[in-house]
């Protein structure tokens, strides 16, 4: 509290800034009950509530300049209702926001659902936000950080080579290599096939019972996409599994996620029962460390709980950099969008690697 009151003492002429990047078109609302309050709207939400000047552009039609030294975004603009106005093709016209200058000294960039639309459309997107990460802007997530935690397989290899506990994990190379990824796993059935790629809600996660559906699962999938990258991971039978938020190197709360009945998957989206829980020391420690393993200022990492908490690792499921603030805001004590963003007002928590700057 008190490095917070210094600063509003000491930079109260020079707040800091938000850009945030979404193609998420959910208008922007009041409420945090809201149950279709997207992510994206609670970052806008609590950023204005806290003073916090924001800037809201949508990736599709976005694109940046540099022009005298100052590094301008621009953007289609957004209604009254937070909805981006595309261009109508019978006008011919093209109507864009102001340009909106953005400095890495004061402004934060937050890309939200960078790379759900296919993979040419996020390589523009991702290409823009490597123009500001160049420039010395502190990106949240940073795409070191969002390359890391949206391959599930590079997760595995950064797990297992820092000993953190993660179920084993065998890579699909093609679709007559299914009995060879199970020999590997060295576990029984059954067992989890997903998807190596992708940061959707729990999408593409299915349990296999036998190498039979195994096979077929595979030949399935790659006959409708032979370049799906696809792992196949031991099952960890639970109740329930622990997100654990960490921001800045400190654990912001934690929820239980019970498993859904006939499902395999926990997440609140898909109508998973969460509360806030308490950890273990043990649990604190080893999601902060995961967290700085994958880079993350600001995190959710999954864990499924060991049998003895406080001396046993928990096995690290995967970890989330492009939290649902959803969740959090309906589960957690006070407000965690809130506390999530009074941390960024300790310059300390940014990037600013004056190395990059051109």
């Amino acid at each position: 509290m008190e490095k917070f009151k210094s600063f509003i003492t000491e930079e109260k002429d020079e707040p800091y800034k938000i850009v945030v990047l979404s193609h998420q078109l959910a208008g922007v609302r009041d409420t945090k009950d809201d149950p279709d309050l997207s992510g994206t709207a609670l970052l806008v939400n609590f950023g204005k509530k806290l003073g916090l000047e924001i800037f809201q552009a949508d990736f599709v039609g976005a694109y940046t300049r540099k022009i005298s030294g100052k590094r301008l975004l621009y953007s289609f603009p957004f209604d009254d209702d937070g909805l981006v106005q595309l261009p109508d093709p019978k006008e011919g016209k093209v109507k864009y926001q102001k340009p909106y200058e953005c400095n890495p000294e004061d402004t934060l960039i937050f890309p939200r659902g960078l790379g759900t639309l296919g993979f040419t459309s996020s390589r523009a997107w991702y290409d823009m936000i490597k123009q500001f990460e160049y420039d010395g802007f502190t990106i949240i997530p940073s795409l070191e950080c969002y390359d890391i935690c949206t391959s599930k397989y590079l997760s595995y290899i950064m797990f297992t080579n820092n000993s953190v506990a993660t179920p084993k994990t065998s890579r699909i190379a093609h679709s007559e290599d299914s009995e060879r990824a199970f020999k590997e796993l060295n576990t029984k059935f059954p067992i989890i096939l997903k998807s190596s790629t992708g940061t959707q809600t729990g999408v593409g996660v299915v349990v296999i019972e036998s190498m039979r559906s195994l096979h077929a699962a595979v030949q399935m999938i790659l006959l409708y996409n032979k370049y799906l990258p696809i792992i196949i991971q031991e099952y960890i039978e639970t109740d329930y599994d622990i997100r654990v938020v960490v921001c800045n190197g400190e654990i912001i709360g934690a929820m239980k996620r019970k498993v859904i009945v006939g499902d395999v998957r926990s997440n609140v989206s898909l109508g998973a029962d969460a509360e806030e829980m308490e950890l273990t020391e043990l649990e604190k420690s080893e999601s902060i460390r995961i967290a700085e393993l994958v880079k993350g200022k600001l995190v959710g990492v999954d864990l499924i709980p060991s049998k003895d908490r406080n001396k046993i690792k928990p096995y690290c499921i995967e970890v989330n950099a492009n939290l649902g603030f959803g969740g959090l805001e309906n589960t957690l004590k006070g407000s965690p969008t809130t506390t999530i963003l009074k941390s960024f007002l300790n310059r300390d928590n940014w990037t600013l690697d004056k190395s990059t700057e051109t």
